[in-house]
């Protein structure tokens, strides 16, 4: 039996995610929950501390706001910190449930409620109908990718099935997130989510774990209808956030379609996420750019088809450097993303990820360290062979992907190799970054060549935009310029 509205009062949290140098991303997960409150008829409101706010103000949010149920969209990222603050919202209001959601609840699902006694609930993987669920009063049990507390025990439901259908979850409007402070109308992208799942099997990613291998798309006609939307206030840049945004190649042309034919101009619009190689042909990219896509990334991972195989890519390097080729030739800014350390690899197979970096006029490359999640095919050899440096529950709290520590080792490339090698490869990212801030500086003459030298120096961006002070500091300089 279904109660009358057990939570009638919402308080979203985004956690603080102190000494990353990552900047502030707006949550469209949390966007589309604080969209699906809104829609049941359910008050909420936002606090984001990722924009700066402390736990004092957290604090005063509350007394202020009167939530009976807090939710938090948590990443492992920081976990530690994120538990803490859980904790201080359960010493000073014992009353108010906590709910948690996100890649972290979904990856480690019953512990995070035994590591954190602070969380009353997790939602597991997608959490719309959940959320409305637990709002309504249903009896725990009975509502499906929940994770909850009965009396000492933690019990999780099972996975709830997927939306199939996501034309029927309102796209989020962010009527309570602080925009101006999250997108630069001028520089940055709003971000698009246009489907969820992902159908592969690569041994490094827990993607899957956290959205479900299930492949769904939203269908063209909504998601023009959510870029009208923004466009009618004035937003011209979105970035489609998606795992696989060309994997259906006819569904692309479409939304091309659509864009052309609508009263939209000036659009600028981006892969930023990454897409796969095997998904994109020459004729797709071509429409693509005449469409207004400005910018695309690719995941290569590795330079040649020996670590692609033990990655489980699906994909051949010769096909990758085609379309990095056609996507270079028709005036994309691309950017490439690699990993470092595979199992197999060895410092020579990295020569040849470098290689292809120095052969094609990119824009930026990017290499990361290569992280073990927990329940991929990668952690579970490096588990099984006793190949860790560092213990999970410290480098998952860390950001290993790119402050280039190792956690693992591989009889191809010892610790020392893999410090070498993670060395040489930072190098040459932020070789890339250095000649893509020249080309965005050059109008400012020797005084832009100057501040983009400065910025992409290792010390710039391993120290000091690690400090929020700095860090906004950049921000700020950022609009002002671009």
């Amino acid at each position: 039996m279904v109660q009358k509205m057990k939570y009638k009062k919402v308080l979203l949290i985004t956690p603080t995610y102190s000494g990353s140098r990552v900047r502030r991303v707006l949550s469209a997960g949390l966007g589309y929950i604080a969209q699906t409150l809104q829609d049941n008829s359910i008050q909420y409101d936002i606090l984001d501390m990722s924009i700066g706010h402390n736990y004092k103000i957290l604090h005063k949010k509350i007394n202020g706001f009167q939530p009976d149920l807090i939710g938090i969209g948590m990443m492992t990222y920081k976990y530690k910190e994120t538990y803490e603050t859980l904790n201080n919202c359960r010493k000073n209001f014992p009353d108010i449930d906590i709910v948690a959601g996100g890649p972290h609840i979904s990856l480690f699902r019953e512990q995070v409620l035994e590591d954190c006694p602070s969380i009353s609930f997790g939602i597991v993987l997608e959490g719309e109908k959940t959320i409305i669920e637990l709002c309504q009063g249903k009896n725990p049990s009975e509502i499906k990718g929940l994770i909850y507390r009965n009396s000492k025990n933690i019990i999780y439901t099972g996975d709830k099935e997927f939306i199939e259908n996501l034309d029927s979850i309102s796209f989020p409007r962010y009527e309570k997130f602080n925009l101006d402070k999250l997108i630069n109308k001028e520089t940055s992208a709003l971000p698009i989510v246009s489907s969820r799942g992902c159908p592969f099997q690569c041994i490094y990613c827990p993607v899957n774990l956290a959205i479900g291998h299930k492949f769904r798309v939203r269908s063209p006609e909504n998601i023009i209808a959510e870029l009208k939307y923004w466009y009618s206030y004035g937003y011209r840049r979105f970035s489609f956030a998606d795992d696989n945004f060309t994997l259906l190649k006819d569904r692309v042309y479409k939304i091309c379609d659509l864009i052309n034919q609508s009263p939209m101009k000036d659009l600028k619009l981006s892969c930023d996420n990454g897409i796969r190689a095997d998904k994109v042909d020459r004729d797709l990219l071509k429409t693509m750019k005449e469409t207004g896509f400005w910018r695309i990334a690719i995941g290569v991972e590795a330079g040649n088809d020996k670590i692609l195989k033990i990655l489980k890519k699906q994909e051949k390097i010769e096909q990758i450097k085609e379309v990095i080729k056609d996507a270079c030739d028709l005036g994309f800014e691309v950017d490439l993303f690699f990993l470092v350390g595979a199992p197999g690899e060895t410092l020579s197979d990295l020569q040849d990820s470098f290689k292809i970096v120095e052969d094609f006029p990119i824009a930026s490359a990017y290499f990361y360290n290569i992280i073990p999640f927990p329940k991929t095919q990668l952690y579970e050899w490096i588990e099984k062979n006793g190949r860790f440096l560092k213990k999970s529950q410290d480098y998952l709290n860390e950001n290993p992907i790119l402050d280039m520590i190792p956690v693992f080792e591989t009889p191809q490339m010892s610790k020392k190799e893999r410090q070498k090698a993670l060395k040489d490869a930072s190098k040459i990212m932020r070789k890339t970054m250095r000649k893509i801030w020249q080309k965005r500086m050059k109008k400012y003459g020797f005084a832009g060549e100057i501040a983009s030298n400065m910025y992409t120096t290792s010390f710039v961006q391993n120290k000091l935009l690690r400090i929020k002070t700095f860090k906004n500091l950049i921000s700020k300089i950022v609009r002002i310029f671009f």
